[in-house]
């Protein structure tokens, strides 16, 4: 059983009785580590994906939960911010978001116990966020 649901069993309920989500039960777990301006980081995938500052933060958000609620940082946003910077040929930026990626989850699956969870390494926005990194530096090394 993962560090989340051993602290959250007794908080399972919403006090109106309802179940609460697993953003809420994160938030409440982690004093609010994956919220920016206190929204869910999903809150925003639709509503600001074409704003990088949002999808930033949305990147540190899910940095600290990952390290604090023990689960595996959603890639749509590290892909967003790629996406973006390339757009802006700001290509160190665009490394250093998809590095800070890739060496995170890297780290998460070699932490005793998460070879268990579902590997995000082989899922398609990872391998994008990966395949954009090294046009990335590629770019990088071309205009410097």
């Amino acid at each position: 059983m993962s560090l989340l649901l051993k602290k959250a069993n007794p908080l399972l309920k919403k006090t109106n009785g309802g179940a609460k989500t697993s953003g809420e039960l994160i938030a409440e777990v982690t004093g609010g580590t994956n919220l920016v301006e206190d929204k869910q980081t999903w809150e925003y995938a639709e509503s600001h994906k074409d704003d990088i500052e949002y999808m930033k933060r949305c990147c540190d958000a899910e940095l600290r939960a990952m390290m604090t609620a023990g689960i595996v940082a959603a890639p749509f946003y590290f892909e967003r911010v790629a996406i973006l910077s390339r757009k802006q040929k700001n290509y160190h930026q665009e490394v250093e978001y998809s590095e800070r990626y890739i060496q995170a989850v890297e780290g998460f699956y070699r932490m005793p116990g998460h070879e268990r969870y579902a590997d995000v390494r082989k899922g398609p926005r990872y391998k994008a966020v990966l395949k954009r990194l090294l046009k990335a530096k590629e770019l990088l090394a071309a205009n410097p």
